[in-house]
């Protein structure tokens, strides 16, 4: 209904709303990073359903986390055999002995009764984190204000949420924090870290950029650009450390200090175990289920599809269901791999499945999202687009939510790489 009542307001020539994603006063650092991707207007969920989304997300993490303990005695380098990881990664992901921390983004769809996951970004290495930066902006414009008001719209302020976690992780009212990419690394990113550093500025963080290898140990404390640090935010992934030794020792020199409690390292690489999306069919495999109680088998039932590691005994369901199935590569990332049925003909899908076969593909049921109407402010017509919701979860606390969208009948896989795609940002009704 809230959509419905949003278009009608978008449909007249010149009405407040259809170009407010336009007249939305935005910060300049974040136009740069984010205002060509921009979708013309926010999307909206019941925030009931979507907190116990999140609640059900922060159930199957920890879920996830118990996997070593549960299936391999307490044994990581056997549970980072069993989801793939090869040595190289294995070596840096059990180097030091943190617990994995709830922090990550799950990207999921709404079937049009409930969200279902596709993935769980694990880790601190988390892009749209400022998205709801827009939220600000359209609340501050005059008729989205009202509109808002009249439909009891909310939205959670994500960059707020993250500034608590900080707060409380190193027990300082305004700790400075560190965000580190790999050697070589900033510059890719550089807009989109500096548009997150000026909205961590207004929730009170000092945020400061830099590079692992530029951080300086004077007294046992870290250092980047003269300033000592309270919090290391880890931008450099597992990958990059893995394809490029020349991280090693930097990012030692963090780890060592983050155990020495000089500084507190967000997040340990021990979370990377968590993102690999095999952790999935471990925790939906009928014998892993024997083990889990009730409640647990409920709650992965409400929150993941059917998920399973594709085996030889499964290659002839996986062919007969072609148009219902996607497979995904253990470790891809931003679609990179993924394949779907519905997309191929059956020999396409036969020739897949077989060259799939033995190179760590799990194999998902489709989870079909409703559509999304957009209007278009130029012309005044009306699209159907295809979203992604990005649900952030922390300890304690949701922590907001953006989406990214491609108009339908493109793209099977939703990223910022796909044609067309764009981001919007959340709010709850």
């Amino acid at each position: 209904m809230v959509t419905e009542k949003y278009l009608a307001a978008c449909a007249t020539e010149g009405g407040g709303l259809r170009d407010v994603m336009a007249d939305a006063e935005l910060p300049a650092v974040f136009t740069e990073a984010w205002g060509r991707y921009l979708l013309p207007r926010p999307l909206f969920s019941e925030e009931s359903r979507t907190r116990r989304a999140a609640a059900d997300l922060a159930g199957l993490f920890t879920l996830m986390a118990s996997l070593p303990d549960r299936l391999f005695g307490g044994d990581r380098r056997k549970f980072c055999a069993a989801i793939g990881a090869d040595e190289r990664r294995t070596a840096l992901m059990t180097a030091f002995a943190g617990e994995p921390h709830l922090y990550g983004r799950a990207d999921l769809y709404d079937d049009g009764s409930r969200f279902r996951l596709l993935e769980f970004n694990v880790g601190s290495e988390l892009g749209g984190v400022d998205i709801s930066e827009v939220n600000r902006g359209l609340l501050a414009h005059r008729e989205f204000a009202e509109f808002a008001v009249e439909y009891g719209l909310s939205h959670v302020d994500t960059p707020a949420a993250i500034a608590r976690q900080f707060v409380r992780a190193t027990g300082k009212e305004a700790p400075v924090v560190a965000t580190l990419e790999a050697i070589g690394g900033l510059m890719a990113y550089e807009s989109l870290h500096r548009s997150f550093q000026e909205t961590m500025k207004r929730c009170g963080i000092e945020l400061l950029l830099g590079e692992v290898d530029q951080v300086e140990v004077k007294d046992g404390r870290l250092f980047l650009h003269g300033r000592p640090i309270d919090l290391v935010l880890r931008y450099y992934s597992v990958n990059q450390l893995a394809r490029d030794p020349r991280n090693d020792r930097p990012a030692e020199t963090v780890m060592g200090a983050h155990e020495d409690g000089k500084v507190v390292l967000w997040t340990p690489l021990t979370s990377a175990m968590l993102a690999y999306k095999s952790c999935l069919p471990l925790i939906s495999d009928p014998e892993l289920r024997a083990d889990l109680s009730s409640d647990e088998k409920a709650l992965v039932d409400r929150i993941l599809p059917w998920t399973r590691i594709l085996t030889p005994r499964l290659v002839d369901r996986v062919r007969a269901e072609r148009e219902k199935l996607i497979l995904k590569p253990f470790a891809g990332l931003s679609g990179r791999g993924i394949r779907a049925g519905w997309d191929q003909t059956d020999r396409e899908w036969a020739e897949t499945v077989s060259d799939s076969l033995g190179r760590d593909y799990i194999v998902q049921r489709r989870v079909v999202p409703v559509r999304e109407p957009v209007l278009d402010p130029a012309s005044g017509a009306v699209e159907d687009w295809l979203a992604v919701w990005g649900l952030f979860v922390f300890p304690e606390e949701y922590g907001g939510a953006f989406c990214r969208a491609v108009p339908s009948g493109g793209a099977s896989v939703v990223n910022l790489g796909s044609k067309g795609a764009r981001v919007a940002s959340a709010f709850h009704y």
